[in-house]
């Protein structure tokens, strides 16, 4: 129970109460019910709400939709710093385990906005392949990915439910992938990406797009686009410069 009256509005004040709980609570604890709020502090049910939503916008909580409300941990997501372009290998790395669930994968026209970016022609075809992206078995994010399908034949084949796309197209076939581009930036989630991870409303991700190139040949491979929720990832971009003020990859 919040001990004294400020000119603080008393949802903030609830949040803020909250938010030194949260510092001292596992990540994925449950926290109350608004009704459970209000009855503490007692204040009315609107109020306890607007104290959860603070906090979700403060990054410190995640709202499941029927489920609740959990204690966030949010991890490093590098790009750079001699980071491979494997979404699976970068979450491995920060002691988090990654895992992916195939929607579908098919093979066809390059969509106009990964022409350019793969350097294909007109009509080329690609594999599309979509996702859904898992940080230890929670929903973290959704992503689709065009392959050029002349580098990749049969993908559709030898790429496992759950295998690493990365390792595949090393493994498999003989692609040595680097990281071509990354943007990055917060936008609302569209609301089909979130009714994909069971998010509450539209709530911030990290919208990306990012490519990987061939060592070896020194072409695109492939180029994704996706969203990752902003409560369990927290981007990190580096870059290392040379003596010659360059940048390296």
């Amino acid at each position: 129970m919040l001990a004294a009256v400020t000119d603080t509005p008393p949802y903030l004040a609830i949040a803020d109460d909250l938010a030194r709980i949260i510092a001292r609570s596992r990540p994925g604890a449950k926290l109350p019910s608004e009704y459970e709020l209000a009855q503490t502090y007692g204040r009315n049910r609107q109020t306890a709400r607007a104290a959860l939503q603070e906090l979700e916008r403060r990054q410190l909580v995640r709202r499941v939709q029927g489920q609740g409300t959990f204690v966030a941990k949010r991890i490093e997501f590098r790009v750079g710093g001699g980071a491979p372009p494997s979404w699976s290998e970068t979450v491995r790395r920060v002691g988090a385990e990654p895992r992916v669930e195939t929607e579908r994968i098919r093979r066809t026209e390059a969509a106009r906005w990964a022409t350019d970016e793969l350097q294909l022609e007109p009509g080329a075809e690609v594999y599309v392949l979509s996702r859904r992206r898992y940080v230890n078995d929670e929903p973290a994010g959704w992503a689709e990915t065009q392959i050029v399908a002349d580098l990749a034949d049969g993908l559709d084949t030898r790429l496992q439910d759950g295998a690493s796309l990365y390792r595949t197209l090393e493994d498999e076939y003989g692609l040595q992938p680097m990281r071509g581009s990354y943007r990055g930036a917060i936008e609302l989630a569209p609301t089909w990406v979130a009714r994909r991870l069971g998010l509450v409303a539209r709530p911030w991700t990290i919208e990306f797009r990012s490519r990987a190139d061939c060592e070896l040949r020194g072409c695109p491979i492939e180029v994704t686009r996706g969203w990752l929720r902003t409560d369990v990832f927290q981007l990190v971009v580096e870059m290392n410069w040379n003596r010659g003020g360059g940048i390296e990859r």
